[in-house]
């Protein structure tokens, strides 16, 4: 991957750079420890949502208190209002995720079969996760709106991507382009960000080819990410799965099982890989 400086400066104006950079270098500090306080903050609900650890209340209470430690916590407006996207974003996902790993074993047969439209029926809790994800992108656009970057580009992309699930034809046909333009632009702003590269190479495993997929192009990106050393938790399991999702299109079901089961000891109560991991190994007998 290649990193790219947008523009260069008149050598008239390194004296005021070197000023303005003595004077805003505590400012730029506490907004990335901000950052990366938000991040921590989100974590055990994130964690949640992907380990299916908590009941409905429980995740809606965690939701909660992540909002409120958000407020009081996170004094810098525009991370504020990153979090606050991030968490509903979060809590979306708790209600589009399929619940059982039955259910996944289903859903997994339906895509083995080509029946594309077939899969909104596992999206039981489709209301609700619209609301959550709903709160998200509105925060993501106030998000986008103060700091016009790359992840906040990524962030309102992946909004929309999770929304285009959820959606009727119309809204899909809609939605699917405007979220992958702007996870296009979080790319073209920054090469190397980490979670626009996973949407990119996910978007890639998970279609089917008629539909744009790749899966050699998406193995391509996921092994870039993972020599950068820089994903986290949660970036490890999407990566994984991805393996494993292209390893599935492809009818590649042995190669798909062990990356599930890699995907599996980041959250071991996740039901999409224990239900994708379920299907495989009830086809191998």
């Amino acid at each position: 991957m290649h990193r790219t400086i947008q523009g260069t400066l008149p050598l008239g104006f390194l004296g005021l750079i070197f000023a303005l950079t003595l004077s805003l270098a505590e400012p730029q500090i506490a907004a990335g420890a901000e950052y990366h306080a938000a991040d921590s903050i989100i974590a055990p609900l994130r964690d949640a949502v992907y380990n299916h650890a908590l009941t409905e209340p429980e995740i809606r209470n965690l939701h909660q208190s992540t909002l409120v430690r958000i407020a009081v916590e996170i004094t810098a407006e525009s991370e504020a209002i990153r979090a606050e996207a991030i968490a509903h974003y979060y809590l979306g996902r708790y209600y589009q995720a399929i619940k059982t790993r039955e259910e996944m074993m289903a859903y997994a047969e339906d895509i083995r079969n080509g029946k594309y439209l077939a899969l909104r029926k596992y999206y039981e809790d489709r209301d609700a996760a619209l609301e959550a994800y709903t709160q998200a992108r509105s925060a993501a656009e106030s998000y986008l709106m103060l700091v016009p970057g790359a992840e906040s580009h990524r962030l309102y992309g992946e909004i929309l991507g999770q929304m285009l699930f959820l959606g009727n034809a119309i809204q899909a046909l809609s939605i699917g382009p405007k979220a992958r333009k702007h996870v296009k632009k979080a790319l073209e702003l920054d090469p190397d960000h980490i979670k626009a590269l996973i949407q990119e190479a996910s978007r890639l495993a998970y279609s089917p080819s008629s539909y744009g997929g790749n899966p050699e192009e998406a193995r391509t990106l996921y092994r870039e990410i993972l020599r950068s050393g820089a994903a986290d938790r949660e970036d490890i399991f999407n990566i994984y799965g991805g393996f494993a999702m292209a390893a599935f299109m492809e009818g590649h079901d042995e190669e798909a099982a062990s990356w599930f089961s890699e995907a599996s000891l980041q959250y071991p109560g996740n039901v999409f890989a224990a239900g994708m991991l379920d299907y495989l190994q009830e086809e191998a007998l």
